[in-house]
């Protein structure tokens, strides 16, 4: 046979087996599986022709018998290596490697879709090229069972769904549950489960924030400001409304719960005798007290057996280039056997300048339950005498002044009401801390994710108690779907064609 005969045949045959490949594989999606086999093909008739006589006779040798099992093996290889990449491409499983679990869904986002009344629908209007953000993110709503449904509508081939939806710019998606339909333009996890949450929830009532007394401003973006976790109240269908109760008198009947957080200045005897009332009720109150500060509310707090300590809670901390030392930041990872904490696991949260609380059982209302939610570790104690807090000096434990460790930072009780079919369960979470919910250290460790975790528990929908989406953003560059196709070829087809193409050569050169 002659070289170029050889050559041509067996290149041929090499192109020709893997377009055989790409057809079985991804059929004729691309012109891959047809430009390489035909010319394969070609390739093999001409090597054929040039040599026709030489390779009948060839047939009869022991060479030939050699080339043609050689030959058979390798098919025999290649169609292991089929076998296996299709059963890996029909029964596959994904892992998510990265450490901040940023292509997994949260478990905010698994409680939100199985606690769905109805199935629910993601309708992305987006062209083919634009849509591979939405569809992969979608994809893994749907993977979570059978209640999510998604498809993408390329808005200029169907303007009457863009008009029946309301669609006023290319990119949105249209979140449809239980005939209600919330229109998002955040392609992201949050913006996906909130926009889920908006219709699928039905609205429990107004989330009232206490202000006149010195609070963290509710809608302030400086770092002592209320506006991120207002923002992120929003995100879980929860409105928050502010409350001046000097002027309205009483707390509306429309409240799911009130906010006391951080007031700086004494609340009135009126507005105490409110509360009270409310808490008698059946209310909800969430309240987030600091150190130094009197706020008027010590007395009703003690009522149902919590005890506000007059300290500051100090810590040994870390610090660059000094070491180990005594400061004002509790580090929380001990936490109670409560729902509010039980998503949190040993995940850090931070408190700044917190005082510690004191569950007093002998003293307090009959049927109150007051369980701790926030501990400090043993090594932490309260600070008694304030002058430590101007004077610059490292705070030192005092035995017989001081409150040792570990210390209780958070509680929260729960209180049958009324009788019969008037019953309620009267709920109150007292927090140590009102800087850890601020615009500065909400984002610390999983702060944020208590606070809302309480705000869940309090209003009652203890089935949303969650981790909520991670909002690490990693480094990445998105590829559309041409670029996708070309490096799939690349590097499964094109790359290991041309190395046995090579081989060939290389081979039957040697041969000679």
């Amino acid at each position: 046979m002659k070289s170029a005969s050889r050559i041509l045949i067996y290149e041929g045959l090499a192109l020709f087996v893997f377009a055989a490949l790409a057809l079985f594989f991804t059929g004729l999606t691309t012109l891959y599986p047809i430009v390489f086999g035909g010319i394969g093909l070609l390739s093999l008739v001409i090597g054929f022709a040039i040599d026709f006589n030489s390779i009948l006779e060839g047939f009869s040798q022991r060479t030939a018998r050699y080339g043609t099992n050689a030959v058979l093996y390798t098919v025999i290889f290649l169609g292991i290596l089929a076998a296996l990449n299709y059963l890996g491409h029909s029964y596959n499983k994904d892992f998510d490697l990265t450490k901040a679990g940023v292509n997994t869904l949260s478990e905010q986002t698994k409680n939100v879709v199985a606690n769905l009344p109805d199935g629910a629908r993601l309708v992305g209007f987006f062209k083919a090229a634009e849509s591979y953000e939405f569809k992969k993110l979608a994809q893994r709503y749907a993977a979570l069972g059978d209640k999510v449904e998604y498809e993408i509508i390329d808005p200029d081939l169907h303007p009457e769904l863009v008009k029946n939806f309301s669609i006023t710019e290319r990119g949105a998606v249209a979140v449809v549950c239980q005939d209600r339909t919330n229109i998002t333009m955040d392609v992201s996890e949050q913006g996906l489960t909130t926009a889920l949450l908006k219709v699928s929830q039905q609205a429990l009532g107004i989330t009232y924030y206490l202000e006149g007394h010195g609070e963290v401003p509710l809608d302030g973006k400086e770092e002592r400001g209320f506006a991120l976790l207002k923002e992120g109240l929003a995100n879980e269908n929860i409105p928050v409304q502010p409350l001046l109760l000097l002027t309205a008198g009483t707390i509306p009947a429309d409240a799911a719960m009130v906010i006391v957080n951080g007031p700086t200045n004494a609340l009135l005897p009126e507005e105490i005798q409110l509360l009270r009332a409310y808490l008698e009720n059946g209310g909800r109150l969430l309240v987030a007290l600091d150190p130094t500060v009197a706020t008027g509310l010590e007395d009703l707090l003690a009522e149902y057996g919590i005890k506000v300590d007059n300290d500051v809670v100090v810590e040994k901390q870390m610090r660059l280039f000094e070491g180990a030392v005594m400061g004002f930041d509790p580090l929380i990872q001990d936490y109670g056997i409560h729902e509010i904490t039980k998503a949190l696991g040993e995940n850090p949260t931070l408190m700044h300048f917190a005082r510690s609380l004191t569950i007093d059982n002998e003293h307090k209302l009959a049927g109150a339950i007051v369980d701790p939610l926030l501990r400090t570790g043993p090594g932490a104690w309260g600070e008694t005498d304030f002058t430590v807090l101007s004077s610059g000096e490292e705070p030192v434990y005092k035995k017989d002044e001081d409150l040792g460790g570990p210390l209780v930072v958070g509680v929260a009780m729960e209180r049958t009401v009324g009788e019969g079919d008037a019953r309620k369960a009267a709920r109150m979470v007292v927090l140590g801390d009102s800087d850890f919910n601020t615009n500065r250290y909400v984002a610390y460790g999983f702060n944020g994710n208590l606070f809302l975790n309480t705000i869940n528990w309090l209003t009652g929908q203890e089935a949303y108690i969650s981790v909520r989406p991670n909002t690490f953003a990693p480094d990445v560059f998105t590829l559309t779907e041409k670029d996708n196709s070309i490096i799939f070829f690349a590097s499964v087809f094109l790359l290991p064609q041309l190395v046995v193409m090579l081989g060939i050569v290389v081979a039957l050169r040697r041969k000679r």
